[in-house]
């Protein structure tokens, strides 16, 4: 969902970009990334592209949606025409297997203290998300994904992503899985405890949906990774959440990779990330990335060092080893059951 974007940060991006428009440091005139849009890409605009072109004179240019497919096609035709795109730490793995990306020059990026998961010789892990727990105040409190669960508690449809690679790791949990023990995952066992609660179940298909569920009352519970705030007046548990790595990654044959590099550079600025945070609720990838952010935008960021002691993690790998599987499993079970 996207939100409004507070008048100082535009006048930001306003002042940086006009200010240098005219200082170039090389032919490049322009690159262009592949991203995911709504207010993440707003605060790549914002917080990291503004102080690129201001740096470098160089204009930030955004595309959407990004997919393995688009990226494939490009490589394989020879035209490629972004220099970065956004891909989930399974897409990363998918890619680099598949020989459509190629290494990034750290030397170049030169980047401030990263957190290890982010900093892949092939990727560049620019935004941290979580899953997790949100209800109506009339609903019972929910403090786990074994209560998200029980309807005998809480009577009531609840609301889950319809996608294998959320639902699979939550229904584990529910099953009373603990976080450090969720990979390799047991499909059959997701599966069963899934079963359980079918005819209780939502499957949405873009978290933009809900907040009106819960309004409505279609759902008592959902899980979700962004609209959903206190703010608004929700109930909001991000203490058991699933969380995870967004990455940018450099297509094999990117044309401008020296100034690409460059705009990773701003990425790794914690003061940059600090004000990502400022326009969308994610953290980004600086281990000290919560000293920098004031305590109102802290409130509503459902990741942080802190919370990744209680919540359960992602793993990319398993997910490129296992993943076509997986979909082809869930897939299955959809179709004759939702």
């Amino acid at each position: 969902m996207k939100r409004m974007l507070a008048a100082g940060s535009v006048a930001l991006l306003a002042a940086l970009s006009a200010g240098h428009a005219n200082e170039p440091n090389s032919d490049v005139k322009e690159i262009r990334i592949i991203e995911s849009g709504g207010t993440s890409g707003e605060s790549i605009d914002i917080a990291y592209g503004a102080p690129f072109t201001a740096a470098t004179g160089v204009k930030l240019v955004r595309e959407q949606p990004p997919s393995l497919g688009k990226l494939k096609a490009m490589v394989k035709s020879g035209n490629v025409t972004a220099d970065l795109m956004e891909l989930s730490g399974p897409g990363v793995e998918t890619a680099r297997a598949q020989g459509l990306i190629q290494d990034l020059d750290w030397n170049l990026i030169d980047p401030e203290e990263m957190n290890e998961e982010a900093r892949l010789p092939y990727a560049f892990g620019y935004q941290y998300f979580a899953l997790f727990l949100a209800s109506m105040p009339d609903a019972k409190p929910v403090n786990s994904w074994q209560e998200f669960w029980d309807t005998e508690r809480q009577p009531g449809r609840r609301a889950i992503p319809a996608y294998a690679r959320y639902a699979l790791p939550l229904a584990l949990l529910a099953d009373g899985v603990k976080p450090e023990e969720l990979y390799p995952l047991d499909i059959d066992r997701a599966l069963a405890s899934i079963d359980r609660i079918k005819d209780d179940l939502i499957l949405w298909e873009a978290a933009s949906q809900t907040p009106q569920l819960l309004k409505s009352k279609e759902a008592v519970y959902v899980a979700t990774w962004d609209n959903v705030f206190e703010e608004d007046g929700f109930f909001v548990n991000f203490a058991p959440g699933i969380w995870d790595v967004a990455y940018f990654v450099m297509p094999k044959g990117a044309p401008n990779p020296e100034v690409a590099m460059k705009l990773l550079h701003e990425m790794s600025k914690v003061e940059n990330q600090a004000r990502a945070a400022q326009v969308t609720p994610i953290t980004g990838p600086s281990p000290t990335i919560m000293d920098h952010i004031d305590p109102g935008t802290k409130a509503k960021l459902p990741t942080s060092p802190e919370l990744r002691k209680t919540q359960a993690s992602s793993d990319r790998l398993w997910w490129a080893e296992h993943g076509d599987e997986a979909e082809r499993r869930w897939s299955e079970y959809t179709l004759k059951n939702f």
